[in-house]
């Protein structure tokens, strides 16, 4: 922006000063806030004035686990979300793939055969099927064949640890082809690593316009910034280089992106020489941490999240333990030593088990507090019991959580009971337990697992299916909005407030019914009464949630679906 903007008829979320109505902003800085009669005092034909008609400015969200190159792929090409059957899965990659180049490989991504109307159907035209359920569930080879006919397709699961491909596929990522008609998915870590290898193989061109796609998506959504969480097992390295590269030459444009790389070290110059590798004069090439979803198991719904006990509707299956204590121990030693955040991705029990004593490993040569002074985190930490929260506090460790998963899988009759039985799933995704006891809380939408809807993730905390793990939706925006700056150490203590003096980093949100609400007036911290003073937020029980208009990150304009913001609009180009 080149004049200072002067916002009016606001409803402003700002603790500081919670009955503002008016916000200045002024070389990317809020210069001023307060009532609309105080700003038409200070107005000039020095400013420009935008009217926002009562809509709410809020703090702009931090999605604190994404997948951006991932998200990119799956708005580009064919998505499975919405698919409720097998032959539903089946007739919508026929139709896409009749679309494509006989040649062309066929990309598709999100189906999950937990949320089918038929889980246990079979294919009318194979009568000897199988009558078990779960071997019944998945298309096979042949019928992925008969659907894209010669084309080599790779078709990946919602949870990105697995995919479903055709012959084509298998033989041309070198990988042998079942025989029978068999399924083609739960194939090995190392399979599917080869089989995605293949088929992802993608120009930089490509790559920078799924990229600039998901980031474009981001900005819709009130986002303005995402932490990324880079793998060898999700994309790559040339992945996350080209994605850093151009956020140097875009950064006025997008969200912000900090990421980790999931490589594991074993020294401390190991530590220090891979950070360094992705080090450039610009801050926007220097990596978050060394790790995040470095990956001590898979997931629950590909049965390969590691569990103590069998899983109930596999017996004999644990999953898959990918480290051990002693790896974790090394890893945490040498990123303590350099200096570097890290974190790991633990969704089993058995996984946190090991992981959690890892740290205690490292802890006896590096010390608690030395470890406690640079946050590391888990990423999704899912099935924790008292032990595991108590040794997160010790540790200081941040927990980044995922609440739809609960929305999608964990209640009564969805797939988490499926998977570990009644008891076990009940426990899940313990919110409330986390929060009351200390454990820093950070939301994300792991995109392209669920939908970066940022309003819908506060809302999956506040309706947990356990009642007592509840979060009141004050809390869950502080945890997808300021705790996600401090869980990556950026040392502005204003980053995702909005008051004099912080950047002005925020969206502006329709219109709507604002409250002050919470689930549970009992474990409330702060007072439900307007009088208290305490910053409202939408009412997010209706069915529709409020409608980002803009998004504006230090000052420049990311998102502006209403045009508010006029000829100052120079960042909409490419994003519609």
């Amino acid at each position: 922006m080149t004049k200072p903007v002067m916002y009016v008829g606001a409803a402003i979320y700002a603790p500081e000063d919670p009955f503002a109505t008016a916000m200045l902003v002024e070389n990317g800085t809020i210069a001023w806030m307060g009532t609309h009669a105080a700003a038409k005092s200070i107005m000039s034909d020095a400013m420009t004035v935008v009217d926002v008609e009562g809509a709410l400015i809020a703090p702009a969200f931090v999605d604190s686990h994404a997948h951006i190159t991932e998200t990119g792929r799956h708005l580009a090409t064919l998505q499975l979300d919405h698919v409720r059957s097998k032959q539903e899965f089946l007739d919508e990659l026929s139709r896409y793939a009749k679309g494509l180049d006989p040649k062309q490989r066929v990309l598709a991504s999100g189906w999950d055969e937990t949320l089918w109307d038929d889980p246990g159907a079979q294919d009318s035209s194979d009568a000897d099927a199988d009558t078990d359920a779960n071997a019944a569930v998945l298309p096979t080879v042949a019928e992925l064949d008969r659907a894209v006919g010669s084309r080599p397709a790779y078709v990946l699961r919602r949870d990105l640890h697995t995919a479903l491909a055709s012959s084509a596929a298998l033989t041309a990522a070198g990988l042998e082809v079942p025989s029978g008609d068999l399924d083609g998915a739960w194939m090995s870590e190392h399979e599917h690593h080869v089989l995605r290898e293949w088929a992802l193989t993608a120009s930089d061109d490509e790559l920078r316009l799924w990229q600039r796609t998901a980031l474009s998506s981001f900005a819709k959504t009130g986002h303005a910034l995402v932490t990324e969480m880079s793998a060898p097992h999700v994309s790559g390295r040339r992945d996350l280089d080209v994605l850093l590269a151009a956020r140097e030459k875009e950064a006025q444009e997008l969200p912000s992106v900090h990421a980790f790389w999931a490589q594991l070290v074993e020294t401390e110059a190991e530590a220090r020489e891979l950070a360094a590798s992705f080090t450039s004069n610009s801050r926007y090439r220097r990596l978050a941490g060394i790790g995040g979803d470095l990956s001590m198991d898979g997931s629950i719904g590909a049965y390969t999240a590691a569990l103590r006990h069998d899983y109930a509707d596999a017996p004999g299956e644990k999953g898959q333990l990918l480290l051990t204590p002693q790896q974790v121990a090394a890893h945490v030693i040498a990123c303590v030593n350099a200096g570097i955040p890290t974190g790991f991705h633990a969704i089993g029990d058995a996984a946190l088990d090991a992981l959690l004593e890892g740290y205690r490993i490292a802890a006896e040569e590096v010390g608690a507090r030395a470890i406690r002074q640079q946050r590391h985190r888990i990423e999704h930490a899912e099935m924790l019991d008292a032990h595991h929260i108590e040794a997160m506090l010790e540790f200081g460790l941040t927990a980044s959580v995922q609440p739809r998963f609960d929305e999608l899988w964990g209640h009564a009759g969805d797939m988490y009971e499926a998977r570990l039985g009644v008891e076990r799933a009940a426990s899940m995704n313990p919110f409330g337990s986390l929060s009351a006891a200390g454990v820093p809380l950070v939301f994300g939408s792991d995109a392209p697992v669920t939908h970066a809807l940022p309003w819908k993730t506060i809302r999956a905390a506040m309706h947990h299916h356990d009642a007592d793990q509840t979060l009141p939706a004050r809390a869950g925006f502080l945890a997808h909005t300021r705790a996600g700056y401090r869980a990556l150490n950026i040392p502005d203590p204003t980053a995702g407030v909005l008051r004099w003096g912080a950047a002005a980093t925020f969206a502006i949100w329709e219109p709507s019914e604002l409250i002050v609400g919470s689930t549970d007036l009992s474990r409330t911290s702060f007072s439900t009464d307007a009088r208290a003073r305490t910053p409202m937020l939408p009412d997010l029980e209706p069915d529709s949630l409020p409608e980002c208009w803009a998004t504006v990150r230090h000052g420049e304009i990311l998102w502006d679906g209403k045009g508010l913001h006029g000829e100052l609009h120079s960042g909409s180009e490419g994003l519609e």
